[in-house]
């Protein structure tokens, strides 16, 4: 009997055993319908689009809570639709403003809009917009430029996070106004002696060219 029932035992753990791989079968199945399913929603095109910092991608961009904007009125995404948008957000440092630059001339006529918003760091309590203003004169940004001086917007696209820090980031808006890249940083430019701040800028480059070949919404 002894024998008999660690005997059962062995047959029980062996069955529960099955199951759970069963279960963890299904589950991974089921994971990879719901990857399938949400890459339908983009184009094939755009499947290698992908970033260190993946929040916001596949979110609708948010709207953009500004104190004042240079270069333009004011405007929000949804007035972008139909554009791939190169979103920048900076502060005093001019590190990747000439890259933001020559990227908006080289794929404007294809498509492209860039606009900036300036984080001013610390945070004050009040930015003027004619210092914004003279800081994208002598940064090149001839395109919409907003004052976010109380980082509403920066906050709401990525400094609510626990690790966050102000300071230069860029996202990628598609012409359906969905989030589809992001860099962390400022660090890319083309012909930087620094391998990390030129392959950035390949990688960046790559993204916008396959947002734009991508239709837009009818």
């Amino acid at each position: 009997m002894r024998g008999n029932g660690v005997g059962e035992d062995g047959v029980t753990r062996k069955g529960h055993e099955q199951e759970r791989r069963r279960v963890a079968r299904l589950e991974t199945f089921a994971a990879l319908l719901v990857l399938l399913a949400a890459g339908g929603a983009a184009a094939q095109t755009t499947a290698e689009l992908a970033s260190g910092s993946n929040d916001m991608i596949g979110q609708v961009a948010p709207a953009w809570q500004q104190r004042g904007w240079v270069n333009s009125e004011p405007i929000e995404p949804g007035q972008l639709l139909g554009k791939v948008i190169l979103l920048r957000f900076f502060t005093d440092q001019p590190a990747g403003a000439k890259a933001v630059r020559d990227l908006y001339r080289a794929y404007q006529q294809q498509g492209l809009s860039a606009v900036g918003i300036y984080v001013p760091t610390p945070m004050p309590a009040t930015t003027e917009a004619e210092a914004v203003r003279r800081l994208a004169v002598a940064m090149g940004f001839d395109f919409p430029v907003a004052v976010d001086s109380g980082w509403e917007t920066a906050t709401r696209y990525w400094l609510d996070r626990a690790d966050a820090e102000p300071g230069a980031a860029t996202f990628l808006i598609d012409r359906r106004g969905i989030i589809r890249y992001t860099q962390p940083d400022g660090r890319y430019e083309k012909d930087s002696r620094d391998r990390v701040a030129r392959r950035a800028y390949e990688n960046l480059e790559k993204q916008i060219q396959l947002l734009l070949q991508e239709e837009p919404p009818q």
